[in-house]
């Protein structure tokens, strides 16, 4: 089962880009002192111009019923409209997967 995903921990990249991070989470939920990453919430700003506009995305997978502020909780592996996926996460706070 994956770790859940919180700010700052990194997601994969997607061509020509390099990888980013998980930018924007919860304001009330924290997991290992960090902010859980929710669907809905966005990375990091990435892009290599001209070939890929900078750029952030939404993480528009989640868990299907473990909800944060009435979101699905993001999970390690967990894609964003762009294509990327959070690449690391908690190691002992696991969600369903």
């Amino acid at each position: 089962m994956p770790g859940a995903a919180r700010t700052t921990d990194s997601t994969t990249a997607h061509s020509p880009c390099s990888p980013g991070k998980c930018d924007m989470g919860s304001d009330n939920v924290i997991i290992n002192g960090l902010n859980a990453f929710r669907v809905t919430d966005k990375d990091t700003p990435h892009g290599v111009p001209p070939f890929c506009v900078p750029h952030t995305t939404p993480l528009s997978a989640g868990s299907p019923n473990v909800i944060v502020n009435g979101k699905p909780l993001g999970r390690i592996g967990d894609a964003f409209s762009c294509g990327i996926k959070v690449a690391s996460g908690s190691g002992n706070v696991i969600v369903n997967g």
